[in-house]
């Protein structure tokens, strides 16, 4: 899709490993929780912490919305520590429901490795919820990108997971008030790549694809997704990932300090 003549209005960004890391935080939290097993019984807090997605993911898959966690991609790692969600999501993980999911599962990671001890487990249950908050911290740079941006242009987050989850890590991060828009997977009912997510968003904003640029992590979900509306893609690849199939990102970043060129560049 040509862009000559079209002014760049909004810019839109995706959450989880991109704006706020994800992925690291979560296996340090992991490890942390962990290590209580490893002081009481002498547990590798490695083979434990390796143990938790296998006992997460077999228990949720369990849960009547199943199917729509997949579609939205809301993940058990996030039911461990995350709010329940809000009733009028239609997810079904109010308070007691996400309580008992986080018992069930610690439950069985300890059983796994020949443990049986509540106490221990509802402690593990505590401080994983803490330590896991605790990390909920932007990247070094997002804050002062999106200051930048901010400045000219309209910013748009598109990001998949429960709507409560995916707020909750935003506001707990300092970054809510720099987005005009935020949609989340669970507000629509399908997850990026998909356009739904993606139309949203730009129509939240009265503004047409060729009018935006998407910035995230995902090759599959963010670049692919935002290619397929012909949405200028910004491929933020800090750990220098080979692309996967599909049409090639816009451009190509290692750091979020490199975007207010690029969206001077294709602005102009």
């Amino acid at each position: 899709m040509s862009r000559e003549g079209t002014v760049l209005k909004c810019v839109l960004f995706d959450l989880d490993d991109t704006l706020v890391p994800e992925t690291r935080p979560e296996r340090e939290a992991l490890l942390i929780a962990c290590g209580m097993a490893s002081e009481r019984y002498g547990t590798d807090a490695n083979a434990m912490a390796d143990t938790v997605d296998d006992a997460a993911s077999k228990l949720w898959g369990q849960w009547s919305a199943t199917n729509r966690y997949s579609s939205i991609a809301y993940s058990g790692w996030e039911g461990l520590w995350g709010p329940p969600d809000l009733p009028d999501d239609g997810l079904g993980n109010d308070q007691e429901t996400i309580s008992k999911y986080k018992r069930d599962a610690w439950t069985a990671v300890l059983a796994h490795h020949g443990i049986s001890d509540d106490e221990l487990r509802d402690s593990i249950i505590e401080r994983h919820r803490v330590d896991r908050i605790k990390r909920l911290v932007p990247n070094p740079w997002a804050e002062q990108v999106l200051q930048q941006l901010s400045a000219d242009h309209r910013l748009g987050l598109v990001t998949n997971g429960s709507p409560a989850v995916q707020r909750f890590k935003l506001a707990r991060s300092g970054l809510t008030g720099y987005f005009s828009t935020v949609v989340a997977s669970g507000d629509v009912g399908v997850g990026k790549p998909d356009s739904k997510p993606f139309l949203v968003a730009l129509s939240n904003l009265g503004v047409r694809p060729e009018e935006s640029v998407m910035i995230g992590n995902s090759w599959k979900s963010d670049v692919q997704g935002a290619n397929a509306l012909g949405i200028p893609s910004i491929w933020f690849n800090e750990d220098g990932l080979e692309p996967g199939g599909g049409t090639p990102a816009t451009f190509e970043i290692a750091s979020l300090l490199e975007i207010p060129d690029l969206i001077k560049k294709i602005g102009a």
